[in-house]
């Protein structure tokens, strides 16, 4: 004689049996292969001044930086000021964005009568909205 409380166990049981179960690898797979081709990168990255021993050297006479982009998979490039030193991020001051790729993702920064020792951040947000990618560049003034 089978006991009343052996069949909501066995329901039990089977029901934690399903939800453990994992789908075979090669759904992972292709699921990681479409992440990873959607992934934002950042290409090449060049602004309207030289580059000097790993810094963009900017005249302090000048009032714009230009700064000119290419990547792919992204849907928004977001521009950071960053002080130099540590633990500077919570500092950063955004000085501009660019939502339309289709003219080029650049921004021009209006630098008049500042002081620059910064680092510049150029953040890609992926078109898929959950990924990103950022690349960095030294700016100082001379």
């Amino acid at each position: 004689m089978i006991n009343k409380a052996f069949f909501p166990m066995l329901l039990l049981f089977l029901l934690l049996t399903a939800c453990a179960s994992e789908v075979p690898a090669e759904n992972h797979d292709t699921k990681t292969i479409l992440r990873n081709e959607a992934l934002p990168r950042i290409t090449n990255l060049e602004t309207n001044f030289p580059e000097k021993e790993g810094w963009i050297v900017i005249p302090t006479n000048r009032t714009k930086l230009d700064v000119t982009v290419e990547a792919t998979n992204a849907e928004t490039l977001l521009f950071w000021a960053v002080p130099t030193g540590t633990e500077t991020w919570g500092e950063r001051e955004l000085i501009g964005y660019d939502t339309n790729g289709n003219d080029g993702w650049k921004i021009t920064w209006n630098i008049a009568g500042k002081s620059l020792h910064h680092h510049m951040v150029v953040q890609a947000l992926g078109s898929d909205g959950k990924t990103i990618t950022d690349e960095t560049i030294n700016i100082t003034n001379e």
